[in-house]
């Protein structure tokens, strides 16, 4: 009997132990999550790298959503100069909006420039169920490529822990394939040397 109540005891505690360290894992994730989306730390610098593959197929003239310290091109704009009420149309634009909940204005404001003549190449969350994705995305995007994996923006060591996607809207560039996706994940292509290639 003793040892029942032993055994039993010592299969409640594991049990709980467990349940402590799922719910501690969780924890850690949601905070993780929450830093990298949150209003408060939404400007996210885009992996070099990723973006001079992208830059040398579109060659991007204009960042309409960045800080001085992580544009990607000379002609940018900040939050405070306000890239959403500027006009783009003349430009190639390389588009890695804010995240925290703010992404749907800055994908209508691609699809807009794009009529008027803009390239607009969006690197988003693949947030697939969000609105924008449904009204503007998968209606009127030239073409949506799947990231393989998980970027890692800024300076972080960790993949960030979400999928990305990379939009284009434009009426100047017609593709074969909507829908496609880069068959290696970056950090593999980086550790071989490759480009990343989309395969449709």
């Amino acid at each position: 009997m003793l040892q029942t109540l032993v055994i039993s005891g010592l299969a409640a505690h594991q049990e709980k132990e467990n349940a402590f360290r799922q719910s501690n894992k969780e924890d850690m994730r949601l905070a993780l999550q929450k830093a990298m989306i949150s209003s408060k730390s939404n400007e996210w610098a885009t992996p070099q790298d990723f973006f001079d593959e992208l830059d040398e197929e579109f060659h991007f003239t204009l960042d309409p959503c960045s800080t001085h310290e992580n544009c990607k091109c000379e002609r940018h704009y900040t939050i405070e100069e306000d890239g959403l009420s500027k006009g783009w149309a003349a430009h190639t634009v390389f588009a890695n909006p804010p995240y925290g909940g703010n992404v749907a204005p800055w994908i209508k404001k691609a699809y807009d420039e794009s009529k008027k003549g803009a390239t607009v190449v969006c690197l988003i969350t693949s947030s697939t169920d969000r609105s924008y994705w449904h009204d503007y995305i998968f209606p009127y995007a030239a073409q949506i490529r799947f990231i393989r994996g998980r970027l890692k923006f800024g300076n972080s060591k960790s993949g960030a822990p979400f999928a990305s996607a990379v939009v284009i809207f434009s009426d100047k560039i017609k593709y074969i394939h909507k829908i496609c996706y880069y068959g290696e994940s970056v950090s593999m292509a980086k550790r071989h040397g490759r480009k990343q290639v989309s395969v449709t």
